[in-house]
């Protein structure tokens, strides 16, 4: 093993632990609690803080808003103190740009200022013209008006005025109508970064670049489909002019409207790049930092058609991250083949919100893995809170850190992240086959009406889109995506075929390499094609040569008939269709299995990543594929999953390697325990096969140094410590474990959390009634029924029978469902989503179903107060609501509208 790797596996650089997201959210940010923090997070091996408001600017998500607001001078107060405490603890800070999600609206503010920065999209409709001219919303302006005949271009003005064409005649019409922000407008931008990104260059300069290395971007807005300068600019770089033929943006599959749509998503792009995106990573790079981003679902999955309908061109725009990547919702696979292509060190995963309490760091480490083995090595847990309220706080949870019974166990942990981030970022990424992804295709293709599929199949599923479909389904059955809610397993992976994922400006960068693709580092032999029938011109070409000079090409599904854009050659594309040495395939199966001789300089049982330096290797090799925990979301289980899938009998308690080459030593490194062991090295023609025992580990590092075989010196392995049975029988003490100080679990402050709480119980009223099972506080019990017709519903009940019942001779309700409350806590699962509560109870202590239109629910119950006579009873709900009678001489108010939701704390 290499000086460099042992380096990295004994003492791994800080900075590839653990980065997780700090909520300013859920109590007030005050100095002496945020040093506490600060501490907490140090001994627990958190080294990395993203600094990051829920609620920046006012309530958001049910929270209440952040106190300090974000970029008050307050907050700025605890910011700086946040890089002092950082800078002598060699911790790091990174910052949320507010960009994407978020509640300070930004670019609502700068909007609000300069109206000229607000963006604004297409829209087209048919219409007949009446008295001259065509009826515009009140927002529109309009660009465009054309004959339906032949879509020649009528001459028409902003306010709706068309000329060319009588009364009565339909014409389509194009028109613009205002969107947030113009993010196609380097002025627009401009001011964005000088507001946010501005902001730290004048409060914090000393710590730009050193204690903070970078930012955080969450699901940035998609980029606007027009700015006032777009159509110059198309005219300049494509040669005619774009407002000629708008209708092709919303209609039409013949190749003259997909080719203009090509020419406009290339103009587009172009300009998104050169306004908002470049201008972005410059701003970090010349402070020597990098931005790391998770995007709008499923553009963070890689979905072709949904992140060009979001970004324009999605490896375009997201090449100048420095660390992109996406949420546990998302793929690694696309995010690590642009840090292959552009350089970049990091390939960030943030995760695992939503998942909820109940994991461990054994489950985590689990789900880590497939990320790990698809490229990622900056691991950003999503939450960690400022304050939970007595454990009422959260958002998505959970919370990583010392509010968790793990906590001590937690600087292994991050150890072990550490290590496989840094090694898997050493060297060079091995892998001979790429997939070219299909942007022009999907940019050919799609018209700027078609809805945005966030979390659907993402199919338009329609003829006219048969082509976007293909290429996507095609794609994304090859590569597959990480999804950790639904993963996909993509056929190369199947098949143990390393591979990338390459975009045509890559594709097109370098000369050959013999018969490669050279893109830096990368050397590339073949390339596979997935369902495109728009190619552009230059990587037809490419693809020729590389043909020509003996390498491979794939074509998998529709063949490629057309050159993107006008100037395009359709020649070229169609000679890369007819060329002799094409190979194609019926489907992704028997594609990927054709490509396992070239599955990677080394391979195993399972998929593996493998890097390179010379004469020395590493694989990162797992227990299990894709890991050791079931499927969650299904058609069965819906929104909501089984918890319970991890089985670590899933993982082997063996594994080989074989490497393409003659190995003279290797060592086998278990990150999590920093156990080391030698493998069995055996020769294997012109290669070896290293033969190992992982005991049972979720993941181990394989190192290598290649040379002459005859200084290969096979050696017996020394594997990991055997198991033996511990016979009982066992006692056990409860340890504490958990930190109360601030109110994290209880309140208030400084509650004693130590002793054993019971909560759960059973219990039964009288001897001749079954045991129930029970919660502590939540012994307020209502009867409920409904939604029922209205004519069915009971009579309210009158002064006598109130009487029989409070006397115990009359039954409330019979057969009624019974619901149950807490009168300090309300519902016990109040149905808030795995969002979960923001610290307050909700008010409404009793759900029923919705009535519809002559439907009604009725609640019973009996109310007990120490007023004398007559009292008001205040009913609050969704709807119009009714008191009974004159049960009990109580007489409720019945307002028109629901007045305003309070929340009491807990």
């Amino acid at each position: 093993m290499t000086p460099e790797l042992d380096k990295l596996f004994v003492d791994p650089p800080r900075t590839f632990g653990p980065n997780p997201l700090w909520w300013w959210s859920g109590a007030a940010v005050t100095a002496e609690r945020l040093a506490w923090q600060m501490e907490r997070y140090d001994e627990g091996g958190i080294h990395n803080l993203v600094v990051i408001n829920l609620a920046p600017a006012g309530p958001l998500f049910s929270s209440v808003p952040d106190d300090p607001p974000w970029f008050s001078e307050t907050w700025w107060d605890r910011f700086v103190q946040t890089c002092e405490i950082a800078s002598d603890r060699d911790m790091k800070v990174w910052f949320y740009d507010q960009i994407g999600f978020s509640g300070a609206n930004i670019q609502g503010r700068i909007t609000g200022e300069h109206p000229e920065a607000t963006g604004s999209t297409l829209r087209s409709r048919i219409v007949r013209v009446d008295g001259g001219g065509v009826l515009l919303d009140g927002n529109e302006t309009l660009i465009g008006a054309y004959r339906l005949s032949d879509e020649g271009r009528l001459e028409c003005s902003s306010d709706g005025k068309v000329e060319g064409v009588g009364t009565g005649s339909e014409v389509r019409i194009v028109t613009v109508v205002p969107t947030a922000f113009d993010y196609l407008d380097p002025s627009a931008v401009s001011l964005l970064l000088d507001l946010v990104h501005g902001e730290y260059d004048r409060r914090v300069p000393e710590y730009l670049g050193s204690v903070i290395p970078g930012s955080f971007q969450d699901e940035a807005p998609a980029t606007n489909a027009w700015t006032p300068r777009l159509a110059e600019e198309f005219t300049a770089r494509c040669g005619y002019d774009i407002l000629d033929h708008l209708p092709s943006l919303f209609t039409g599959t013949s190749a003259e409207a997909q080719k203009i749509r090509s020419d406009y998503y290339a103009v587009r792009g172009a300009l998104a790049e050169a306004s908002f995106f470049r201008p972005l990573a410059e701003w970090h790079s010349e402070r020597g930092m990098i931005i790391g981003a998770d995007q709008f679902n499923p553009a963070r999955a890689g979905y072709p058609t949904q992140s060009t309908q979001l970004y324009t061109d999605y490896m375009r725009t997201h090449r100048w991250y420095g660390a992109a990547g996406s949420d546990h919702q998302g793929d690694s696979k696309i995010h690590s083949s642009l840090a292959h292509l552009y350089e970049h060190e990091r390939v960030w995963i943030e995760s695992f919100h939503s998942s909820g309490w109940g994991g461990t760091l054994e489950d985590t480490y689990d789900w880590l893995l497939p990320f790990f083995r698809s490229g990622a090595n900056l691991y950003n847990p999503h939450a960690s809170y400022f304050g939970t309220a007595g454990g009422w706080f959260e958002w998505a949870p959970p919370s990583t850190d010392w509010r968790q019974p793990y906590w001590q166990q937690y600087p292994a942990f991050s150890r072990a992240v550490a290590r496989i981030a840094s090694m898997l970022s050493w060297g060079t990424y091995d892998a001979d086959v790429t997939v070219l992804y299909p942007t022009s295709t999907a940019q050919a293709g799609l018209t700027l009406d078609v809805p945005v599929d966030h979390f659907g199949d993402g199919q338009i599923g329609t003829d006219a889109y048969e082509d976007v479909d293909s290429a996507q389904t095609v794609y994304l059955d090859l590569v597959g995506t990480n999804d950790w809610f639904d993963t996909r397993i993509g056929a190369l992976d199947r098949a143990r075929v390393a591979f990338d994922v390459i975009d045509d400006d890559s594709l097109v960068r370098e000369a050959l390499d013999g018969a490669s693709i050279v893109v830096g580092a990368q050397r590339y032999r073949a390339v596979i094609i997935p369902s495109m029938t728009v190619l552009e011109e230059a990587t037809a070409r490419r693809l020729v040569e590389l043909l020509d000079a003996g390498g491979r090409v794939a074509v998998v599904g529709m063949a490629p008939r057309l050159a993107a854009g006008r100037s395009g050659d359709d020649n070229v594309v169609q000679a890369l269709s007819d060329h002799p040495s094409v190979e194609r395939y019926g489907n992704v199966v028997t594609a990927a299995e054709a490509f396992q001789s070239l599955a990677g300089h080394a391979v195993s049982d399972v998929p593996v990543l493998v890097r390179r330096d010379g004469m020395n290797g590493l694989a990162f090799v797992t227990g299990a594929f894709p890991n050791a925990s079931g499927d969650r979301r299904t058609e069965e289980t819906g929104w909501l999953w089984p918890d319970n899938t991890f089985d670590s009998n899933l993982y082997a308690d063996n594994r080989w390697l074989r490497v393409a080459a003659p190995v003279v030593e290797a060592t086998v490194l278990n990150p999590a325990t920093g156990e080391r062991s030698t493998p069995v090295i055996e020769p294997d023609g012109d290669g070896s096969i290293l033969r190992f025992v992982t005991g049972g580990a979720p993941a181990v590092l394989v190192t290598w140094t290649e040379g002459d075989k005859s200084a290969s010196r096979p050696r017996p392995e020394v594997g990991p410590g055997g198991s033996c049975t511990v016979d009982g029988p066992w006692t056990g003490t409860l340890v504490p474990t958990l930190d109360n100080t601030w109110g994290d679990l209880a309140l208030p402050m400084g509650t004693d959390v130590d002793a054993l709480q019971i909560w759960s119980f059973d219990w039964r009223e009288g001897r001749c009634v079954e045991w129930r099972r029970a919660k502590a506080t939540y012994g307020n019990r209502v009867r409920k029924q409904g939604p029922i017709p209205i004519a069915e519903a009971p009579d309210p009940l009158d002064s006598c029978a109130v009487a029989r019942i409070r006397a115990g001779e009359q039954n409330l309700a019979e057969d009624w469902e019974v619901s149950v409350f807490s009168s300090s806590r309300g519902i016990e699962k109040p149905g808030l989503g795995a969002l979960g509560n923001k610290g307050l109870v909700p008010e409404e202590f009793i759900h029923v179903g919705v009535p519809k239109a002559g439907e009604t629910a009725v609640v019973r119950t009996l109310v007990e107060s120490d007023v004398r006579g007559e009292a008001d009873l205040l009913v609050y709900a969704g709807q119009r609501r009714q008191s009974g009678g004159t049960a009990p001489r109580w007489r409720a108010p019945m307002p028109t509208s629901r007045p305003p939701a309070s929340r009491s704390r807990t």
